[in-house]
């Protein structure tokens, strides 16, 4: 056993000095914070240097015997460890896994001395080779490089970050109260909707309280500035976002407002306390609207371009005269950084074309922006220098960027990574299939082949690999957006939304994988559903809202005559599918509702595939019925016969094993390709 004390707090770690109590690694001038549960562990390991740490031993001693929280915990744990001191699972310096029995430290652990302390013996460590450059590395490599590449400012390299929380589940945004005696901030744990909640700012261990009730999926905070109050606004299903005000002396809310349901920030509260600004669509026509706290005065302040997503994650200026925001480009999809002037004077202060905008917010000096962009599958920070006009990286993580009324920027640190995993039904346990330093999403299976998108060139594209998950190649090379494969019966072309279309417009997209040539079924920048293949016509059918408002529509994979609606007895959603022998289709009603099942006399019912308290995560038809992903209490795969509604469960799988919008695929073996969420974990954390 080591000689290592935890009661000393800190201690060595082959070259890292870890402080327990300050939940931070240490390398001469780098800093890295540590989650509390993930301290625990490593210090309960060091302890135990060298030795086989047991997953039993690990539940009793940091989890109090909780047999059914520990499981995904002690995995994250783990990965939240090796992300931290950049180790590698394949190819460990640091953390060993022992297959079925538990983890092993590796690495030399000590005391640090202090005075009058004698030498401790430092702790057995096995002597490894210098493995070959690690994926997981390449990664770290690759996104720190581009980081480099410009120099950040000089106010960045002073930039200090430290955690605001470390709970389970996904903290997403958060924000200071103007005293910074408070934070409010979204909290996702695993299932149903991201609510709103309230802590005391300087306690981590404190419990938070949930104040948004059943509003719905929060997606944008603003404390009032004289701390009284938060505006936030939650989509509660259906298409149907509010705008909220919570009192804190009355401890009530109130409706202020509609709003636009976007899964991005979308409200503001300015600094003098006249005007709440936040995203919304009146006539047709999507933009920044301001509204007074009472719910007086409401007023267009922007108008987005037609065809566009409203203007959205406004921010205001600290003397309240301006407001920025993102706008997005309807012709590719992009958006840049703008602003706006009370009185309607509008300025473009970015040509940046960003396909992924994770928030933004002003400096405390009121000149300069701060905000989030995807880079190698890394969310990072960037600072716009208007002077310059430049954007310079300040060399940390993170999104939803938000400044507290003293210059304090709250930002969430997501840490995730989605890979591609074969799942056989019965044994529960997803096996991966597909990995790469990227995400790997949306795949699909013809026979042989699988289709998915990753950013692993990158940009995000289309690759292909067989079904022995073998080295995948790369089908496209459009850099823009590339999503939602579907592979024709056959295999021989795949269809999907992308940049396809002239000057990268958006559209619905063919590949034939004959000759390689994407060609653009169509390029009109609408919003499309998931694209799906007729069993026997060579036709792909998607919903989409091209027409002014949402519907089935039909093209012809060749282009050679004009799409045509299919009528539904509803708004179709995001997803439609046929079934193998072409009797009927499967469709989801809008924002999330019901399946419906329309035969081909065109006769439609509803489809019940979820229990009391379930969301419906992704489906897919097969041979033997409909399969759907829920997610409840747990995780579960069922196949519903769609004759007699009769229901069998196929799998059961703990929160958080998939990613919040998971899909899959079927395969002709009876098993499912299925994203699986190697990590899922995201904290609050506060910059100066």
């Amino acid at each position: 056993m080591s000689a290592v004390d935890p009661a000393r707090d800190r201690f060595t770690l082959g070259d890292w000095t870890v402080d327990a109590a300050g939940n931070r690694l240490l390398r001469g001038q780098e800093q890295r914070p540590l989650r509390h549960k993930a301290m625990a562990l490593l210090v309960l390991l060091a302890r135990h240097a060298g030795e086989t740490v047991s997953r039993e031993e690990i539940v009793d001693t940091i989890w109090d015997g909780n047999q059914f929280v520990a499981p995904k915990a002690i995995n994250t744990a783990i990965w939240t460890i090796r992300q931290a001191l950049g180790d590698d699972p394949e190819a460990p310096r640091y953390v060993e896994t022992v297959a079925k029995k538990g983890y092993r430290l590796i690495a030399p652990v000590s005391a640090v001395m202090q005075a009058g302390d004698p030498a401790p013996a430092a702790a057995p460590a096995r002597r490894l080779m210098l493995p070959v450059l690690a994926t997981a590395l390449i990664s770290s490599a690759l996104a720190w490089a581009w980081l480099q590449r410009t120099p950040p400012p000089p106010e960045a390299a002073l930039a200090t970050a430290t955690p605001l929380t470390q709970n389970p589940g996904l903290e997403y945004l958060g924000q200071l109260s103007p005293d910074g005696r408070l934070l409010a901030f979204g909290w996702w744990q695993g299932q149903g909707a991201g609510r709103l909640y309230l802590r005391a700012a300087d306690d981590l261990n404190a419990t938070p309280q949930a104040i948004s009730g059943e509003a719905g999926e929060v997606q944008g905070l603003a404390w009032s500035p004289d701390g009284r109050a938060i505006a936030y606004v939650a989509s509660a299903g259906g298409g149907q976002c509010s705008l909220w005000i919570y009192s804190l002396p009355e401890r009530s809310q109130r409706e202020l407002a509609r709003c636009a349901p976007m899964f991005t920030p979308t409200v503001d509260w300015s600094p003098d306390g006249r005007w709440i600004a936040f995203s919304a669509v009146a006539e047709g026509a999507g933009g920044l609207f301001l509204i007074a706290p009472d719910g007086s005065g409401l007023r267009r302040l922007s108008t987005a371009p037609p065809a566009a997503m409203p203007d959205h994650q406004p921010a205001w200026s600290p003397d309240g005269q301006r407001l920025a925001f993102a706008r997005q480009d309807p012709a590719d999809g992009t958006r840049d950084l703008y602003e706006i002037a009370l009185d309607g004077k509008l300025e473009r202060l970015s040509h940046l074309k960003l396909y992924w905008l994770h928030g933004l917010s002003y400096t405390a000096a009121g000149r300069d922006l701060v905000f989030s962009t995807t880079r190698q599958d890394t969310r990072v920070l960037l600072s716009w220098d208007r002077a310059s006009a430049k954007a310079l990286p300040l060399g940390l993580e993170g999104s939803a960027p938000k400044r507290s009324a003293d210059g304090r920027i709250v930002y969430a640190l997501l840490r995730a990574h989605v890979s591609i995993a074969r799942l056989a039904w019965g044994d529960g346990r997803p096996e991966r299939h597909i990995t790469s330093v990227a995400n790997d999403r949306a795949p699909d299976i013809s026979g042989d082949a699988t289709v998915f998108v990753s950013r692993r060139s990158g940009q995000s594209e289309l690759w292909q690999t067989d079904g022995g998950g073998g080295e995948a190649r790369r089908l496209t090379r459009l850099e823009g957006v590339t999503a939602a494969p579907a592979l024709s019966p056959r295999g021989a072309q795949v269809a999907f939304l992308g940049s396809c279309g002239p000057g990268k417009r958006f559209g619905l997209c063919v590949l034939s994988q004959t000759d390689g040539r994407v060609q653009a079924l169509s390029a009109d920048a609408a919003t499309y559903g998931r694209p799906g293949w007729h069993p026997t016509a060579n036709e792909v059918w998607v919903p989409s809202d091209r027409g002014g408002s949402w519907q089935l529509w039909r093209f012809a994979a060749d282009g050679s005559r004009p799409p045509v609606v299919a009528p539904t007895d509803t708004p179709p959603g995001r997803a439609m599918r046929w079934a193998p022998d072409g009797s009927a289709l499967v469709y989801q009603q809008r924002f999330g509702g019901p399946l419906r099942h329309r035969a081909v006399d065109g006769r439609e019912r509803q489809l019940d595939v979820l229990l009391p308290g379930e969301t419906l995560v992704d489906w897919r038809l097969g041979p033997r019925g409909l399969v759907v992903l829920a997610r409840g209490s747990r995780e579960r795969f069922r196949l519903i016969d769609m004759a007699s509604g009769r229901q069998e469960q196929l799998s059961v799988h703990a929160l958080g094993t998939f990613p919040e919008l998971a899909s899959f695929a079927l395969a002709a073996d009876g098993s499912a390709l299925v994203e699986i969420s190697n990590t899922a974990v995201a904290d609050l954390m506060q910059m100066r």
